[in-house]
């Protein structure tokens, strides 16, 4: 019989399993429709607006309550992103200590001035960046509601992202700039507070009127609806000049489906530039300082997006604006904001406004149409949007593609000692570099590594068949694995919860190397070993004597299969991953002069040197008194070079094993 403390832990592990291991996307979204008219007066920096937000209740759950996102409430001495960022060991210089120093006439802020349910007042409780809201009357399944908003705002002297009068002299960075609702999924409602990091919403429409002096020129998320009233080169009259309609306010109505946010910049001095690319409608809004620079996009970008659209999915908007504005690179549903100086008096190379411009475009597809939440899983944006920009900068330039710098970051994270686990909420990282670290560059390494665990080919594949499959979904982590698994036939959970889920490190080591002549050739007798907890299938390559080359792929047992491989490859045994040891028999035609794992470097691999037959050496760096020996790969060259920056290193030394 069994015990009966047995049954009720089995019980309650089943009551919990789906919180310990997720679940996957459902099959209903919540959605949301926003009608907006703002008024912005720029003499005093000051919104006053009025919002209709219809909401679609499509979850099959009844709601009470709500949430909104009350963004600019952030930008003031003594807020919690202003106390987190004090605090960081590395706080981001564009926020401390400028948040701490903003005056009132500063500071960001949003007041609810009025707030109803299908005509019927609401109460609302606002603690700081997040809004409360206590229904009229329940919203229950399949029903919708709406909410009618009259709002007050002051914008943000600019820290971070948005606000007014940039340090290279944009009048305007609109964005997170109005009351938002929160996002509500199969885990509840997401009312993260703005401490720092990104955005997670519902999809929805966008019916939004801008009004404005007519000296400003404005870019925004979706397609102006009255070009040829506001002119500035959107209507039929391309000049860079306000239509003759000799208003001293301009009403820009902008209009966007299928977007989770809306964005805008607006300044006087802008020059507009619109073009054609692989479909697509591009606008440029850039100042006459930066024009030297920024008038190469457009011989560049057609490339740009064609490269995207061929890898990765369609591009479903029918426009891309890309204004210079914020405070480095960030991006919106159809538009990016991008500085245009690397410092006073400095403006950015063509190469950093490109780069910067291709990592934000890439986000269209990651944190635009997938909209996944970037509050919990960074690197599903972050990552694959670092991924996905290097491809296509390569295929547009020409030249193979390098994911060697993922590598290289995730092994400096490691010796650091910043690694976290990569599904670490974002605004939850103790450090901004472990954060930045595990969500660009781990994330990006994933997308890559998946390619040494599939094949490259069925990788390509399966990005492509997730964003397919996923558009306008709000995709999570089990989505990402489920997908790779139905495009490769392989199991692989395993892969994604080492990187997603633990701070495990990668060393495969050449151990031993035995040979007998036969009658039939050669007896190789080759005895690999894992020295860390990191599992990976492994590719070989034995070069004979002759100068010929034979590979050997080992599967990981928990794959249940192998990557396809080329003809003359040969598939060994799968590894059974409890076993730190595993030998490998061949008989080749010669002796084998060298073998070698992962010649291509494709793994993180921490100890290069252990992975070759033929080199005994082992580097160490010697740190500083008290402090251990930390080993460190000269055979993986770039990782040697990149070693001398550690700072509490002292000496060095190379010892024969």
């Amino acid at each position: 019989m069994l015990d009966r403390r047995f049954l009720l832990l089995a019980f309650t592990l089943s009551l919990f399993a789906p919180a310990v291991f997720g679940q996957a996307t459902a099959d209903w979204q919540q959605r949301v429709r926003y009608e907006m008219d703002v008024t912005l007066h720029p003499e005093r920096h000051r919104l006053d607006g009025f919002q209709r937000l219809t909401y679609h209740n499509n979850a099959p759950d009844t709601l009470r309550q709500v949430f909104y996102h009350l963004y600019f409430n952030a930008f003031q001495p003594g807020s919690m992103m202003a106390e987190r960022n004090r605090h960081l060991p590395d706080p981001d210089p564009r926020i401390v200590p400028r948040i701490w120093e903003l005056g009132p006439e500063e500071i960001g802020f949003h007041e609810v001035l009025s707030l109803q349910q299908d005509e019927r007042p609401l109460s609302f409780e606002i603690h700081e960046t997040v809004m409360r809201v206590d229904l009229a009357a329940p919203i229950p399944p399949g029903d919708s509601t709406v909410f009618a908003m009259r709002f007050r705002s002051q914008v943000p002297l600019q820290t971070r992202r948005s606000g007014r009068d940039s340090r290279e002299g944009i009048a305007y960075s609109m964005t997170q700039w109005y009351p938002k609702m929160a996002a509500y999924d199969a885990r509840g409602w997401h009312p993260d507070p703005y401490v720092g990091r990104e955005f997670y919403a519902p999809f929805g429409t966008f019916d939004v009127r801008l009004r404005l002096p007519a000296r400003f020129v404005v870019g925004a998320t979706g397609v102006l609806q009255n070009p040829d009233e506001i002119g500035y080169g959107y209507g039929a009259d391309t000049t860079n000049v306000v239509a003759s309609n000799g208003a001293d306010t301009l009403a820009w109505h902008f209009y966007a489906e299928n977007v989770h946010d809306f964005a805008w910049a607006a300044d006087p001095e802008y020059i507009h530039e619109s073009f054609d690319a692989d479909g697509i409608t591009i606008h440029l809004l850039y100042e006459p300082e930066v024009a030297g620079t920024w008038t190469r996009l457009r011989g560049a970008l057609p490339g740009l997006v064609a490269a995207f659209n061929e890898r990765f999915g369609r591009y479903p908007y029918p426009q891309f604006t890309v204004a210079q504005a914020g405070d480095g690179g960030m991006e919106y549903p159809m538009m990016t904001l991008v500085s245009g100086f690397a410092g006073p008096g400095r403006p950015r190379s063509f190469g950093s406004v490109l780069g910067t411009t291709a990592h934000e475009f890439g986000h269209m597809w990651y944190y635009g149409v997938l909209g996944s939440n970037e509050a919990d899983f960074a690197w599903m944006d972050e990552g694959f949007a670092t991924y996905a920009s290097t491809e296509a900068l390569a295929a547009m330039q020409g030249r193979p593609a390098s994911h060697l710098g993922s590598a290289i970051g995730f092994l400096r994270q490691q010796h650091l000692g910043l690694q976290e686990r990569t599904n670490t909420p974002a605004d939850w990282f103790t450090t901004n570099t472990g954060y930045s670290i595990a969500s660009y560059t781990v994330g990006s390494l994933m997308a890559d590594m998946l390619g040494y665990v599939v094949s490259d080919s069925l990788r390509d594949r399966w990005l492509h068949e997730y964003f397919e499959r996923f558009k306008f979904r709000h995709p999570d982590p089990l989505d990402v694995e489920k997908v790779a698994e139905d495009v490769s036939g392989l199991r692989l959970d395993w892969f994604f919860e080492q990187f997603a889920n633990t701070t495990r490190r990668l060393d495969y080591a050449v151990e031993d190397l035995d040979q007998e002549r036969t009658q039939d050739g050669t007896r190789i007798t080759l005895v690999l070993e894992r020295e860390e907890e990191l599992v990976m299938p492994l590719d070989v390559r034995l070069t004979l004597e002759d100068g010929t080359t034979q590979w050997v792929h080992i599967p990981l047992d928990l794959t249940q299969g192998h990557k396809p491989v080329p003809a003359g490859w040969i598939v060994a045994a799968p590894w059974p991953w409890t076993f730190p040891r595993y030998t490998l028999t061949l008989t080749l035609p010669q002796r084998v002069a060298r073998a070698e794992i992962d010649p291509f470097l494709r793994m993180p691999d921490e100890n290069r040197l252990n992975n070759t037959t033929g080199f005994p050496l082992t580097a160490r760096f010697l740190h500083a008194p008290g402090q251990s020996w930390s080993r460190y790969s000269v055979g993986y060259r770039p990782l040697a070079q990149y070693a001398y920056d550690f700072g509490p290193a002292v000496g060095f030394q190379v010892r024969g094993q």
